[in-house]
């Protein structure tokens, strides 16, 4: 199923299906797409995880917002994730409830 495209600045817009990661990088973010391009923005993660949630991301820690579709598996504590394109993760402690929740919701798991 296509979305609509979101808008990221003035001129680009992305489909939120195609988007990998957020990472953030001082008042920077890097956008990461499926395909490998990385495009790098000067605004916040925390500005573009508002835009983002509604599609199934999660914030994982303080510098990362994944795309949960992306999420290929997690160790059996959820301390860390592996995504499609082979990155691993570190989950923040304080965030892994609510990770496993919202994995397991996705996945169909109770």
């Amino acid at each position: 199923m296509k979305t609509m495209p979101l808008k990221i600045d003035r001129k680009q817009s992305v489909y939120p299906n195609e988007v990998l990661l957020l990472k953030a990088n001082i008042n920077y973010t890097e956008i990461h797409l499926n395909c490998g391009r990385k495009i790098m923005l000067a605004k916040t993660l925390k500005e573009f995880y508002k835009e983002f949630e509604k599609f199934g991301f999660f914030r994982v820690n303080r510098s990362v917002v994944i795309n949960m579709n992306f999420v290929v598996k997690t160790d059996e504590n959820f301390q860390s994730l592996k995504l499609k394109n082979k990155l691993q993760l570190k989950v923040s402690r304080r965030r892994r409830d609510e990770f496993k929740a919202s994995f397991r919701q996705l996945n169909g798991v109770q």
